[in-house]
């Protein structure tokens, strides 16, 4: 943030990217996108509603998974997915 006006955070993990995502919710200068296993799992959080509150509305992107995702199914999720925030 220091030498650009926004950032993109991505990421990819089983676990959901809260603590990214908490340090930056309120922000439009960082979007963090995040694909993680949802449900039954820690730490819990990462709904698709999850999206930002005041002028970091919309800049958070939750992309909850299922257990039994393969390779080819995750491409298919997150080529598009990815593709329309950075039109955005």
């Amino acid at each position: 943030l220091k030498y650009h006006k926004r950032v993109l955070y991505v990421d990819i993990d089983i676990h959901h990217g809260d603590g990214v995502e908490e340090a930056f919710y309120t922000t439009d200068r960082v979007m963090t996108a995040s694909f993680h296993k949802y449900g039954d799992f820690f730490p819990g959080s990462g709904a698709y509603t999850d999206i930002g509150t005041k002028e970091g509305k919309y800049y958070s992107v939750n992309f909850p998974l299922k257990d039994g995702l393969d390779d080819m199914s995750f491409e298919n999720i997150y080529k598009p997915v990815m593709s329309k925030i950075m039109e955005v």
